[in-house]
């Protein structure tokens, strides 16, 4: 019924996933497995965190005075009610204000996100900044961040844009704001924008142009013969790319339909 292993179009590389996927189940048959290229958007960017460290002992004093006292106390003024020397007192205080826990004012007058942190019991540590890799996938259809580039080697293969449109439908990471970029950051699972634990991403900015990085895909023909269904399958070696692959099929569908007209 179908044609021999040998006389079907398949990949050298991929008989071993075929012979995978046929063993599912003997109602599956694979028709045509073939390698593809795809291009993905590599941008190199810089962002900044911000995560809180415990206060000490003094801090806790000067940020409680600035609160809970009413006027608030000069530096003098409260280094004299903790029996303190003056330039102690001060130099604390010039540390928080650099912190932006307190405004650079006199008397004390704690800030807004210094207030946020005193409730944690914590007072920000001196933002740092590092590079990262922002990748935009248009067949996983997600803008993901990590802390290394994919390895940019040619890949001598077809590309796929030249029989699917793969037209990117992910914003460029210009056009983004901080918060979704945040949202992106932590769904990538680099453990840099934990809001619940105070460690905040609270700047990103593009360092390099934009790459183009090509990638491997692999294309499936599968047919089903107790459903009489012919199916398209993506994959990224052994993932199923399951929205590109719907994808294709809707693409399949339509074409079959303007067959029968």
């Amino acid at each position: 019924m179908f044609l021999g292993s040998s006389a079907k179009p398949i990949d050298d590389s991929l008989k071993n996933l075929v012979d995978e996927i046929e063993a599912q189940s003997p109602a599956l048959s694979v028709l045509a497995a073939c390698q593809f290229r795809y291009s993905l958007r590599q941008t190199s960017v810089e962002v900044t965190i911000k995560e809180p460290r415990p206060f000490n002992v003094l801090e806790e004093f000067i940020i409680r005075a600035g609160i809970e006292l009413d006027p608030p106390p000069k530096a003098d003024e409260l280094a004299s009610v903790l029996g303190l020397d003056p330039v102690f007192v001060r130099s604390a205080i010039a540390t928080l204000q650099t912190l932006q826990t307190l405004d650079v004012t006199s008397p004390i007058t704690v800030t807004p996100e210094g207030r946020l942190f005193y409730e944690k019991g914590s007072v920000p540590q001196p933002p740092e900044s590092l590079q990262i890799y922002a990748i935009a996938d248009p067949l996983g259809e997600k803008l993901i961040f990590q802390y290394e580039p994919l390895n940019d080697v040619p890949v001598n293969l077809p590309d796929l844009a030249d029989f699917i449109n793969t037209d990117n439908t992910i914003a460029d990471i210009s056009s983004l704001s901080l918060e979704e970029i945040q949202q992106s950051i932590q769904a990538s699972g680099l453990g840099l924008h934990v809001p619940k634990d105070g460690k905040i991403v609270i700047s990103c900015r593009i360092i390099a142009p934009t790459k183009i990085i090509w990638k491997k895909i692999s294309l499936f023909v599968i047919y089903n013969v107790l459903e009489y269904k012919l199916s398209l399958q993506l994959r990224n070696g052994k993932q199923i790319l399951e929205s590109a692959s719907n994808l294709l099929e809707a693409l399949q569908s339509r074409v079959s339909s303007s067959n029968l007209v």
